[in-house]
């Protein structure tokens, strides 16, 4: 049966571990062993892809030992990079079981299962006590989430006093509405944009402090024109996750130039 959930049925594709280990060999890389390198260019699942994983966790902070929560994981990227470049344990959150099959096959597969653990869940509800994490990380989640206030407030329970919330997300521009489809939405009742003002006052409510806070628009613009000027996709890529990638880029690229949407990168402190 189909999955009732609207979000998860926008990206649970059906055969997905088949499709991606079947790309891998036909890549050359061993889909047994891969290598993390090897799966860089299917696995970070947002603009502007690895460097933006990178310098979101030099702006955060990570550090050895930490407790990490990636919420909205997908299947599993950054928090394997976040496990085997920092040395600390990630708790890896998305809502789409099939992302969580995939991300627990790679997972294992590249030998970080001691360090990644893998669970389906809501993040309206987080299945976690108060105060269990260090960290609470999220990239390309919350544009599929209509209550806010919830997700934050969520967030902030589930972090220890002075833990830290960092965020990579797509918000709205000053004209609506948004050209669809998406990456992330076919239809405008899974597409949940705030504005850069609504989002700083949930992170206030929730009771977090920005001490980040940066518009990447720009830089996210340049990499957008970029993917859609190759009409090639390489052999690992996102089109192995997103359906009509072509069209959805295309049209993610007007929201940017047309400030439909923007990019935003921050850091709160509980």
């Amino acid at each position: 049966m189909p999955p009732a959930d609207p979000v998860v049925a926008h990206y649970a594709r059906g055969g997905l571990a088949a499709t991606l280990l079947a790309a891998l060999a036909a890549a050359g890389v061993d889909p047994e062993h891969p290598r993390p390198e090897d799966l860089a260019p299917l696995e970070e699942f947002h603009t502007l892809g690895r460097p933006a994983t990178l310098e979101l966790a030099g702006l955060a902070g990570v550090t050895a030992g930490m407790r990490v929560l990636d919420v909205g994981a997908g299947i599993g990227g950054p928090a394997r990079l976040l496990a085997r470049r920092h040395g600390c344990h990630v708790t890896a959150l998305d809502l789409t079981a099939e992302f969580c099959e995939v991300s627990r096959l790679l997972t294992e597969r590249t030998g970080l299962g001691d360090r990644v653990d893998v669970r389906q869940g809501d993040a309206l509800d987080l299945p976690f006590d108060d105060g269990s994490f260090d960290l609470v990380w999220t990239q390309h989640a919350a544009m599929n989430i209509a209550d806010k206030a919830r997700l934050y407030a969520e967030m902030h329970r589930v972090l220890v006093p002075g833990g830290r919330l960092a965020l990579y997300d797509v918000v709205a521009g000053g004209v609506e509405p948004i050209h669809l489809p998406v990456p992330w939405a076919e239809r405008a009742e899974i597409s949940h944009l705030v504005t850069p003002g609504a989002l700083l006052r949930l992170l206030a409510e929730a009771g977090f402090e920005v001490v980040v806070w940066e518009d990447l628009t720009e830089v996210a613009t340049a990499w957008m024109r970029r993917l859609v000027a190759n009409p090639d996709p390489p052999a690992l890529g996102l089109h192995l996750l997103v359906s009509d990638l072509p069209r959805k880029a295309a049209n993610w690229l007007r929201n940017l130039e047309e400030d439909r949407t923007r990019l935003l990168r921050a850091v709160a402190r509980r």
